[in-house]
């Protein structure tokens, strides 16, 4: 299986995954709260501990108990705003009283109602209306004409494997950074980055900012688990053949996600805390002795403040010491109101062009699962994932981000069940609104789950996020949930699915009372919608069989030969809200479209009207059809086009990225970049890592 499969598959089964009962059994005993999702001494949930503070401080609201009554017709009561801790002694107290009970419980396997962060991978990954907008940064020439990543607003970039300013490439593979410079469409490896471990990157000027990570073992005895450490390095790569290292970040926990607004970086990191205690007995039951929980409570009791609280080293060019400590002071951390989990999820700012000695950082003790971030606000979603088949919640806090940098808490509100992605969320002219997915199991003996999609309008007042409107139903006729969102200011649109595609449209125009406006049902599912001029919208996703009495109950983690499932791009008509039309699809094999799972990989080169989309095809039992490379396709009113297929040549790995400079098209893998004529189509370089 491609290293593309795997993560298609998994990126799947986290969107359709329940959250299951689990009982941990740890052989040895509890000694590290863990600090990486791996770990089981305290468990992650299964969404993505992900909290975006923006901002270099943040000003909490002291003293006030906050969250407030829902308005009359909310399905749920506000949640809590953040609490401040304000003094070390407190943050202390607060981790005293709630650990022991909440560790005993996890580690006896037991059902517990209260749940930590966990990280999904890509979790995350998104998308943009104007991805192909030209880039800012600084570079040595004038950049010809050339693509950026696709992310979900404008202004807001988001970390990716490839980064160009038209004059270079800054691409990561093998987990390895490549620095590759370009003549004409040639390409020279000039340099690769000793990092290793490597996610992503962010490219500013003559800055390069490396995401990575290593894992840490510990000696002592017992049972330890294998840590994370995250890994920021800051490069000069103003000469690509001898870049300069200009600081590194250390820092416990993993990196969760970040943005860069101009020049200024948000960085999210989440660490569990490090708790030592005695190897637990256990009984025949699965659960621990008695003798196990008071050593477990007595470990707790005789814990420092140091020992929740994740630490950082900052390191100079040269690799001496310039600082270290706790990496959030406790002055800077703040929780739920309601307990979210042991987790500490920080965001440290800082700006590009510095050797990150501005940074600083903020921190909430809480699980998270998905961003959204504009130029000025923050939002950060908390999933309380349910395990006793009552509906999930999902809580919402909002932070604004002034232009020096200071961000200030706004308020918290809640919305019925879970989020799909970071899409699920959008702000327009003050008003939040959020798409969930709300599942809930009724009754014990034959117990049936319904599932509906739910569209809620927010806005901030008086510390909290009050809810304005909300519409429901979507998909519940058939328990279908939600596989695509987007929002394009004043409508909404939603595909949800189970055995048919309803793509619902929705009016949002008066947030106090959204409706939905117009549903089409069609055969398969779209996993990304993105807008292709004013009336258009583009679905990727996937097709199926019209057998009738609908279509065939598709699990694209499971690719199905034969016809039944294939590669599918829709082009919807959407100029009547009331009635959209689907005028066109382009079929493929089985296997999947990168923009599926991963919408970052999508490209709309508008100077072109071109679609590129990086597709992997799996082929006949043979592997005869077997494609990877670029599909490419041009949409309008009449409908889609094929232009081409760009195939890579060689073993080289399925396609991820793609990106245009002015007119070569770039196609990269895990083990090569591909430089192809968009005019002719034909390869006019490769370069292999």
């Amino acid at each position: 299986m491609s290293d593309f499969d795997r993560r298609a598959r998994k990126a799947a089964d986290a969107v359709r995954q329940q959250f299951a009962e689990s009982t941990p059994h740890l052989e040895k005993g509890i000694q590290r709260a863990q600090r990486s999702p791996s770990r089981v001494a305290i468990p992650s949930a299964v969404a993505a501990a992900a909290v975006l503070i923006a901002g270099v401080a943040i000003a909490l609201p002291r003293g006030s108990d906050g969250g407030t009554a829902s308005e009359e017709g909310a399905a749920y009561a506000m949640a809590g705003v953040l609490k401040p801790f304000n003094t070390c002694d407190n943050v202390l107290e607060y981790f005293k009283e709630q650990a022991p009970e909440y560790l005993i419980e996890r580690a006896s396997g037991g059902k517990a109602a209260r749940t930590t962060s966990g990280a999904v991978p890509g979790a995350t990954e998104e998308r943009a209306a104007n991805d192909s907008a030209g880039s800012t940064a600084e570079s040595p020439t004038t950049p010809p004409e050339h693509s950026t990543t696709n992310v979900q607003e404008a202004g807001v970039d988001e970390p990716d494997i490839v980064k160009t300013d038209g004059n270079r490439i800054v691409a990561v593979a093998q987990g390895r950074v490549h620095l590759v410079g370009l003549d004409g469409g040639k390409m020279t490896l000039r340099k690769t980055l000793p990092d290793t471990m490597v996610r992503n990157v962010f490219l500013s000027g003559e800055r390069v900012l490396v995401f990575g990570g290593q894992a840490v073992q510990s000696s002592d005895s017992g049972l330890r688990w294998a840590g994370q450490q995250a890994a920021l390095t800051m490069y000069d790569i103003s000469n690509l053949s001898d870049p300069e290292l200009i600081a590194t970040l250390t820092i416990d926990g993993n990196v969760l996600d970040a943005r860069l607004v101009g020049t200024q970086v948000r960085v999210v990191t989440a660490a569990s805390p490090d708790v030592d205690a005695p190897s637990p007995v256990y009984t025949r039951d699965g659960g621990i002795s008695q003798k196990s929980k008071d050593d477990l409570r007595a470990a707790v009791a005789n814990t420092t403040v140091d020992d929740w609280i994740p630490t950082y080293t900052l390191q100079d060019g040269a690799g001496a010491e310039v600082s270290k400590g706790r990496l959030v002071e406790c002055a800077n951390l703040a929780r739920p109101e309601t307990f979210s989990g042991l987790d500490t999820v920080a965001v440290s700012s800082f700006d590009m062009g510095s050797a990150l000695q501005s940074r600083k950082t903020v921190g909430v003790i809480a699980g998270g699962q998905q961003i959204y971030a504009t130029d000025t606000s923050t939002y950060v979603s908390t999933t309380d994932w349910s395990r006793d088949g009552s509906a999930e919640k999902t809580s919402l806090h909002k932070f604004d981000t002034a232009q020096s940098g200071a961000s200030t808490y706004k308020g918290s509100g809640e919305v019925p069940g879970s989020l799909l992605n970071q899409y699920a969320m959008s702000e327009y002219e003050g008003v939040l609104r959020v798409a969930s997915t709300v599942s809930e199991r009724r009754g014990w003996v034959n117990a049936q789950e319904t599932t509906e999609g739910v569209v809620t309008t927010l806005h901030e007042q008086d510390g909290a996020l009050r809810q304005l409107g909300q519409v429901g139903g979507l998909g519940r006729q058939d328990n279908e949930s939600i596989r695509a969102v987007r929002f394009i200011e004043e409508r909404g649109y939603v595909v949800t699915f189970r055995q048919t595609d309803p793509l619902y449209v929705l009016d949002l125009r008066n947030a106090a009372a959204p409706k939905v406006v117009g549903e089409l049902k069609i055969p398969g599912y779209s996993g990304y919608l993105h807008p292709i001029g004013g009336n258009l919208l583009l679905g990727v996703g996937q097709s199926g069989l019209d057998s009738g009495g609908g279509t065939t109950d598709i699990d694209p983690s499971q690719p199905v030969r034969g016809g039944q499932v294939g590669v599918q791009f829709s082009l919807f008509d959407i100029s009547d809200p009331a009635s959209p039309r689907r005028i066109d699809t382009q079929t493929y094999g089985g296997g999947a479209a990168a923009a599926e799972f991963d919408p970052k990989a999508f490209l709309y080169w508008q100077p072109r009207n071109l679609i590129i989309a990086p597709t992997n095809l799996y082929g006949d039992q043979r592997g005869r059809g077997a494609f990877s490379g670029l599909v490419l396709l041009r949409a309008n009113a009449d409908g889609l086009s094929e232009l081409g297929r760009l195939a890579t040549t060689g073993a080289h790995g399925s396609v991820s990225r793609s990106l245009v400079i002015g007119d070569s098209v770039y196609i990269l893998s895990d083990h090569a970049l591909q430089a192809n004529n968009l005019n002719t189509h034909r390869e006019i370089d490769r370069l292999i890592f």
